[in-house]
């Protein structure tokens, strides 16, 4: 399996002249290929979000997302991320040139369309059936 991970300071957009910077963790593993992880751990312990790595590369190019996740480019310099939970949105700033080059990071360890090829379906379905 393999790794990656990255700090990526964000923006927490809080509506007035307070927004706070935050050092997000980024990570990615080969064996969970659809997924990039988000650790906000600095800011408030145990928050941690998983985003599409889809959802991500299509924010960099115009709006994209449903539900409790949404990413935008903004300004051509930021990607925006919104992520809601029942108790409200957090909306965050981040460079659009970290966020894409994080994201080819994770292309050159699996390839966009691949994915599919590092899943263990066995264990996958082992553990769906142990549930």
């Amino acid at each position: 399996m393999e790794r990656l991970a990255a700090r990526i300071t964000m923006r927490l957009m809080t509506g007035d002249e307070r927004s706070r910077l935050l050092e997000v963790g980024w990570s990615y593993r080969s064996d969970e290929p659809h997924a990039v992880a988000l650790d906000f751990a600095d800011f408030q312990p145990d928050a941690a979000w998983t985003l599409s790595r889809d959802l991500l590369v299509a924010g960099l190019h115009g709006p994209a997302g449903e539900g409790d996740v949404h990413v935008a480019p903004f300004d051509d310099a930021y990607v925006l991320i919104a992520l809601a939970d029942d108790e409200g949105v957090a909306l965050l700033a981040a460079s659009a040139d970290a966020v894409a080059r994080f994201l080819a990071a994770t292309a050159r360890i699996v390839p966009p369309g691949l994915e599919h090829t590092r899943i263990d379906w066995d264990q996958e379905l082992k553990d769906l059936l142990a549930a």
